[in-house]
């Protein structure tokens, strides 16, 4: 006879079971891992310097031991480990677990393999999923490990200017045997529990996935795997119970939101694409379901340089449709200070980029975390050819709620976009019962769509998504009680909000967010850098275009100018022109600054000789004069300095006025452009 449940003991019981804190020593949990064994050796070297791997292996390596502390903060360290796996693992599935406070990056045969930070929970590298004696038991991998954690070094808090001082500690370094068939009556039990908890006492559904999870501990005997099947089975029972079909559908996407700077420095960042694209391919290679957003063409170049065969593997999976280039920007830029030529160069090289690289241009604009959204970029957007919107930072509003998680933006000049916001108000989901019903709950356009974005990955730092994540969902796929989860894209997602957008409402003007509101005033040297060199980028193009329709030898500068706009550009992500980065990004962006000034001078100078070669040439017994351009397309009147005879500095009135020349390529009248004036 059946004894009646207690809620709150049954509940207890499963959560014990899978615990990674209590009874470890009988517990499911505590058979994740199987027989253990050290490494070969360990020894290290150390550097400030962020070097690639055929500088690193050839330097001199000292013994390290696991329990030891390196840095200080921004160093690099790079671990030689020598394994030997046992050959009593035989036809098992062989771990090297590492655990450090930093972020690392598991090097195998000369190329990088797999990322490892234990922020990101991705503390170990699969060496075989079942051990074959043919395969080689000794090998060589090498471990590169920044003196950084996945949100740079902050002193006290997390965000705050780094620790110069602070260590990492190396506190796991070995071979393990991992029980599979664990994990997944681990993941299977979690799920059930979650159901239990958050479906609620007066939901049916609840209770019969807590006696399911109480059955399966009854059935399941942790030292005698042989229970393992039966135990999964009862598991597999609920989950093959389906949704009817007015259910919520939430498309799943794997991503990895990383910027391009913040609590670390651009060169950091260069690493932490890497380390966190690499994991996302390996998981492609044991998932072909698994789809990745990408943003920010800037990434995708630094890695495409640094790292030419991680590169090679992301354009494989580009051409299989599973790693998704997205946003069609250079990089996800601050949505307010750049002027509006800025934005759309933003879309201009960006879209260039992946037309050149993968053959296709992005047909949404992707901008998740940006502080604010001017009411010009639905205009932009149209000009760029894209119709449709993704963001999600005015969730994080301080007054006012903001009415829509799917609707219609429309800007200045009418021009609309059909703009989503993932209900669950994250671009960081980790796949769990708690968010997907979180994503149906929280979603302020019930009634008039019934499809929603679900993104799942650890982001800003990087990291991207986990094994653990795809295994919560593929549970949740089709459950009753649970809204759908399926693996999607971002195409598949807005085509069918497109076809559900009749009852859409739309938002006309800008998208204002209600916080970081001193990020418009803080750091005035980053701000008054970014409008010099979009000026100064502005008057090389106009004389050098004017230089070439004169002078049939002059080159255009057209890559020296793409070079310096992706560089003006790339200090216009969002983090660095507001302002809310560390000083060392502070640094670089106004070295970035002074390059664009210098070698924009140099094109502007070149260019006015080109082009006004006559006039430069004093004539004989002459006095000094000067030449004044203007670049801009009204008349000016200014007060213009110059250095006089005894070099004291002198004032003079110039009227800057218009000059029509005729250009003979095409017969074409240029107005509006050009003037000089001699003093």
């Amino acid at each position: 006879m059946a004894a009646i449940k207690h809620r709150r003991t049954a509940l207890e019981r499963v959560e014990k079971f899978i615990s990674d804190t209590y009874f470890t020593d009988c517990n499911l949990r505590g058979r994740l891992f199987g027989d253990r064994c050290p490494l070969a050796s360990l020894s290290y070297f150390q550097t400030p310097r962020r070097i690639p791997y055929e500088e690193a292996v050839v330097q001199e390596f000292g013994p390290a031991q696991v329990g030891q502390s390196f840095g200080p903060t921004w160093e690099t360290c790079w671990f030689k480990v020598e394994l030997s796996i046992p050959s009593a693992w035989a036809g098992r599935e062989v771990h090297f677990v590492w655990e450090s406070d930093g972020e690392g990056m598991v090097w195998r045969d000369a190329q990088p393999v797999q990322g490892l930070t234990k922020e990101g929970e991705k503390t170990s590298y699969i060496l075989t999923r079942s051990l074959k004696e043919s395969e080689p038991h000794s090998l060589t991998l090498y471990v590169e490990l920044a003196c950084n954690g996945l949100f740079g070094a902050g002193k006290g808090s997390m965000i705050a200017p780094p620790d110069p001082d602070r260590r990492v500690t190396l506190s796991k370094a070995e071979l393990v045997v991992f029980n599979r068939d664990v994990y997944e009556l681990l993941v299977d039990l979690e799920i059930l529990l979650d159901m239990a908890q958050l479906l609620g006492e007066e939901n049916q559904r609840s209770f019969q996935a807590l006696y399911t999870a109480n059955q399966m501990v009854n059935v399941c005997d942790v030292m005698d795997p042989s229970t393992f099947p039966a135990t999964r089975d009862l598991a597999a029972a609920i989950f093959s119970q389906r949704n009817g079909e007015s259910q919520h559908t939430v498309h799943a996407m794997g991503h990895c939101h990383i910027d391009s700077a913040w609590l670390w420095p651009y060169e950091e960042t260069i690493r932490k694409c890497a380390r966190s694209w690499v994991t996302v391919v390996q998981l492609m290679e044991h998932n072909p379901e698994l789809t990745f957003a990408c943003s920010q063409a800037q990434q995708f170049e630094w890695v495409r340089r640094s790292y030419p065969g991680l590169y090679a593997r992301i354009q494989d999976f580009v051409a299989k449709g599973q790693f998704i280039p997205v946003g069609g920007t250079w990089v996800e830029m601050d949505g307010n200070l750049p002027s509006g030529e800025s934005m759309v160069r933003q879309f201009l090289q960006g879209q260039r980029f992946f037309q050149e690289q993968f053959g296709r241009i992005c047909s949404e604009f992707w901008l998740p975390d940006t502080f604010g959204y001017s009411a010009q970029l639905p205009q932009l957007m149209h000009g760029c050819g894209i119709q449709r919107f993704l963001t999600q930072k005015l969730s994080w509003n301080l007054v006012n709620s903001f009415p829509h998680h799917t609707f219609f933006w429309e800007g200045i000049d009418g021009s609309q976009v059909l703009t989503h916001f993932p209900p669950g108000d994250s671009y960081g989901m980790h796949g769990r019962v708690e968010e997907v019903l979180k994503t149906v709950k929280n979603n302020k356009d019930k009634g008039r769509v019934n499809h929603s974005a679900f993104l799942f990955g650890f982001g800003d730092g990087g990291g991207g998504p986990t094994q653990k994540m795809l295994d919560r969902m593929k549970r949740m796929s089709d459950t009753d009680g649970l809204p759908r989860v399926q693996i999607s894209t971002p195409d598949q997602l807005f085509s069918v909000l497109e076809k559900e957008s009749s009852q859409l409402c739309t938002w006309v003007g800008e998208l204002f967010l209600e916080l970081h509101n001193g990020t418009y005033t803080t750091q005035a040297q980053i701000k008054k850098g970014n409008r010099e060199c979009e000026q100064i980028l502005h008057d090389v193009e106009v004389l050098s275009t004017l230089a070439v329709a004169q002078d049939k030898e002059f080159q255009y500068p057209a890559s020296q100018l793409q070079q310096l706009w992706r560089l003006l550009l790339l200090n216009q992500f969002h983090d660095v022109l507001p302002g809310s980065c560390i000083q060392l990004v502070v640094e670089d962006a106004l070295q970035y600054y002074t390059e664009i000034r210098r070698v924009g001078a140099q094109l502007q100078e070149k260019a006015v000789e080109s082009m006004c070669r006559d006039l430069l040439q004093p004539e004989e017994g002459s006095t000094q004069s000067t030449l004044v351009l203007n670049t801009l397309s009204w008349e000016r009147t200014e007060v213009i300095s110059r250095p006089g005879p005894n070099g004291k500095e002198t004032l003079g009135m110039s009227d800057l006025g218009l000059c029509d020349l005729w250009f003979s390529l095409g017969r074409v009248l240029e107005q509006n452009l050009f003037a000089f004036q001699l003093w």
